[in-house]
């Protein structure tokens, strides 16, 4: 959210601190700076707004509440001018979903003479907003310093009512930003007797938009769901910062503050206009919240001893109306924080306007029961421990898939469409991968496992995969010994499906009849001094070379020989096969290139073992 300082200041007598202390007495209240920057005259700041506090602070008036709560600052009474009620063209509103719109609000005014105020253009401005005519800008004015979304119809397009309504099947709308949006009835709109005039509560459509040359209005302020526009954003993709408003529960309470604000701004733009009442529909109307709590409960909840008289200066400060019965204090938060709800709230909005920094360190209480050790976290941490220690690498896949049976509304990628419905499939694609890669670890062979959920229309389970990849005759033995390995090392027979390698067995179900274990003895493993090396992106070569050479010849000697020609492009080597036959020794050894920057390519590593087969020929010995 981009905070002008010069229009924060307009809403005090008394100067505020520096922008950069400004910033900072910000952030350690609730709202971290993340930028700051000289703008001409003015000082903008870039202020992180989460979810939590969005419903209030998405504007400059929610920031200037803050920063009186914060300073101890008054703000100044701003005054308003109204344009008197007049008699305009005749006009109705009717609302046919109060659940989705909880208040709505309209009136006509005729006769405007667009005439760009000075003030409202330099201040969209000095926050990245581009003027687009004095009526838009005003809207967007009162959007950004107050945080209600208003909307204009040109009068002299609509035909007959407004009807706020659901979408008939098969409508479409062409927005202001020249989109054609397909329509149904999951989605409100706001509509005149013959077709859809706008998105409700996310974006205008351009066959009632407001121009510069537009003489007639019909203003909108209005309430929606916040829940429904946070899902019909997200369906349609349009994201606006009027939607960003109202899928944070900004209070319908605004929506009045709203329309006397855009109606003052019309009217300071041309005193000759010709305002009609304001038709307001407001089915449920909003109740304060009210919270009874002690200041012995904020107290305990902070760790930090409060006089009660310095909580209820902090809690006035923030607006919110304190009533005393006995030791109970009884809260009424301003309408706008549709945050605060529960005492919890009421304890942290105290503790950040005292500041955590006023928080003691202390240490938590010695718990003198015995905990309870979780059943499946301990013993899925004893299979890590036998597999680890059997040779065995965790992996972890990815949670989804291409295919399965519970699909994903919104994938990621094509082939995460799903929730895995086994390990096995994304866990054989790690297998082959790693075996793959095998020559690069010195290894012939690679053995890995995992432990994860897997999603079926049955529900949820954990479950294990355990793979083994190298010789073919290997395999079932390998993967038969690690099996009876878990059998017996957990007392329980872990039964499931071997198939190409992979091993596969529903957790829950094997767990299930073993005892809740009295005590951990599960194995940390110790830290060792191993570093993180940076290893190549671009692909290897595996080159072998097989030699005789007479008896008694030390194979490190000739390894050695072989890296001496071998060059920079070698990242790993060994001697992988030896045998005797007519009085003569027969060494294998296997060498592993790749570069950190390029592909190698066959010429290149072929010219450097004719090198090395030179050097060893050289020695009289023979190549194979």
């Amino acid at each position: 959210m981009l905070i002008s300082y010069n229009w924060l200041q307009s809403y005090f007598d008394e100067t505020l601190p520096e922008p950069e202390k400004l910033g900072e007495l910000l952030t350690f209240a609730s709202f971290e700076l993340e930028g700051i920057e000289k703008k001409g005259s003015d000082t903008i700041l870039d202020l992180k707004v989460l979810p939590d506090r969005a419903c209030y602070a998405l504007s400059h008036r929610g920031m200037g509440y803050e920063v009186a709560a914060i300073t101890g600052l008054a703000k100044k009474k701003q005054e308003q001018i109204l344009p008197p009620v007049g008699k305009t063209r005749p006009f109705n509103v009717r609302v046919e979903d109060s659940d989705l719109c909880a208040r709505y609000m309209a009136r006509v005014i005729e006769n405007v003479t667009q005439r760009e105020l000075p003030v409202v253009k330099e201040r969209l401005q000095s926050v990245g907003q581009r003027s687009i005519n004095p009526v838009v800008d005003s809207a967007n004015f009162v959007m950004l310093d107050r945080g209600q979304p208003l909307h204009a119809f040109d009068a002299d397009k609509v035909k007959g009512d407004i009807v706020v309504r659901r979408a008939k099947t098969g409508e479409k709308i062409i927005t202001l930003d020249n989109r054609e949006v397909d329509l149904d009835e999951t989605i409100l709109i706001i509509a005149d007797e013959e077709a859809p005039l706008a998105i409700a509560g996310i974006k205008g459509g351009k066959r009632a938009e407001v121009t510069s040359s537009t003489k007639n209005l019909i203003l909108e302020s209005a309430s929606f769901n916040a829940s429904y526009i946070r899902k019909t954003s997200d369906k349609l993709g349009i994201r606006t910062d009027a939607s960003k408003r109202y899928e944070n529960k900004f209070s319908a309470d605004m929506t009045s503050k709203g329309m006397n604000d855009f109606s003052a701004l019309l009217f300071e733009m041309d005193s000759q206009i010709l305002a009609g009442e304001v038709i307001d529909i407001y089915s449920n109307v909003l109740q304060n919240i009210g919270i009874d709590i002690t200041a012995e409960y904020i107290s305990n909840r902070l760790g930090l001893d409060l006089p009660e008289e310095v909580i209820v200066d902090v809690l006035r400060c923030l607006k919110i109306e304190v009533k005393k019965r006995g030791k109970e204090l009884i809260l009424t938060p301003p309408i706008f924080r549709a945050d605060l709800l529960i005492p919890e709230d009421i304890a942290e909005e105290v503790g950040r306007i005292v500041g955590y920094d006023k928080v003691p360190a202390t240490l938590p209480p010695v718990l003198k029961m015995e905990l309870e050790i979780p059943k499946q976290f301990y013993y899925e941490w004893k299979i890590r421990e036998i597999l680890a220690n059997a040779g065995f690498s965790e992996v972890m896949t990815s949670s989804f898939s291409s295919s399965g049976e519970i699909a994903i509304e919104k994938p990621l990628a094509e082939d995460k469409k799903f929730t895995r419905p086994n390990l096995r499939n994304n866990f054989a694609m790690a297998l082959k991968l790693n075996f793959g890669n095998a020559s690069l670890f010195g290894s012939e062979e690679i053995k890995i496992f995992e432990i994860g959920k897997v999603f079926g229309r049955g529900g949820e389970h954990a479950a294990l995969a355990v793979g083994f990849a190298g010789p073919k005759k290997k395999v079932a033995s390998e993967l038969s010994a690690v099996v009876a390995l878990l059998s017996e090392k957990l007392g329980c027979n872990l039964e499931g499906e071997t198939k190409d390698g992979i091993f596969e067995t529903n957790l829950d179900k094997a767990l299930s009849d073993l005892p809740q274990p009295k005590s951990s003895d599960v194995l940390t493993f110790p830290l060792c001094d191993a570093m993180f090396k940076p290893f190549s992106v671009y692909p290897f070569i595996v080159r072998d070379i097989a030699l005789f050479v007479p008896a008694g010849t030390d194979s490190e000697t000739i390894h050695q020989l072989i890296l001496g020609d071998a060059g920079d492009f070698v990242v790993h080597s060994k001697l992988f096969d030896r045998f005797e036959k007519d009085g003569k020794v027969s060494y294998g050894f296997r060498l592993v290139f790749q570069s950190m920057g390029r592909t190698l390519t066959d010429e290149e590593i072929n010219k450097v073992m004719e090198k090395v087969y030179e050097t060893l020929k050289a020695k009289g010995w023979e190549i194979r």
